[in-house]
């Protein structure tokens, strides 16, 4: 929110910075794959009169790791949109508590639908459902993509919980001693 915590959020297990940098590569080779696919069809089109077929599907799936994936990133450098007016006219003493609290309800508002994505997943996988066209492309890639890019999402918060409420105490600790 107020990005007062920037340095210490940006940081965190290796692991979980690893998989966030590892999720962004998939998520930028998504993004060209998604641009290949539109330009071959529109070329595909224009040259020979015919499209590529199940286009529309490839895309819509690699849309969905492309947009998620990358969010686990994003918020460890918090760099979501945020509105920061109201923030910084608030004394110092306030941000803190605005990033925890912030924290605190993404976490809590996550939880559910990395539930409902591993559900999601799940039904997918064992059901063996499939998007009907010519190729007959399985459904599970994309609800895999969104179900773990979810999962790191919870993770990231939940770091970031635990680092916000520790940044609460040391503000305030530092406050005392002025």
């Amino acid at each position: 929110m107020s990005g007062s915590s920037n340095s210490v959020s940006a940081s965190g297990p290796r692991m979980l910075v690893l998989v966030e940098k590892i999720s962004l590569i998939i998520a930028s080779v998504a993004i060209l794959a998604i641009c290949a696919i539109i330009f071959s069809g529109v070329l595909t089109r224009a040259i020979f009169n015919w499209s590529l077929p199940d286009a529309e599907i490839m895309v819509r799936e690699l849309m969905i790791a492309a947009m998620i994936l990358p969010l686990a990133y994003v918020t460890a450098n918090r760099a979501h949109i945020a509105v920061d007016v109201f923030v910084n006219l608030m004394p110092n003493w306030v941000k803190p508590w605005v990033d925890f609290l912030g924290s605190v309800i993404g976490f809590l508002v996550l939880l559910p639908i990395a539930y409902g994505g591993w559900k999601a997943f799940n039904t997918a996988w064992w059901d063996g459902n499939y998007f009907y066209g010519e190729f007959d492309l399985p459904e599970w890639p994309g609800k895999l993509a969104f179900c773990f890019g979810y999962i790191v999402f919870v993770v990231r918060l939940a770091w970031l919980v635990f680092i916000d409420f520790k940044s609460l105490f040391r503000s305030e600790d530092s406050e005392i001693k002025q």
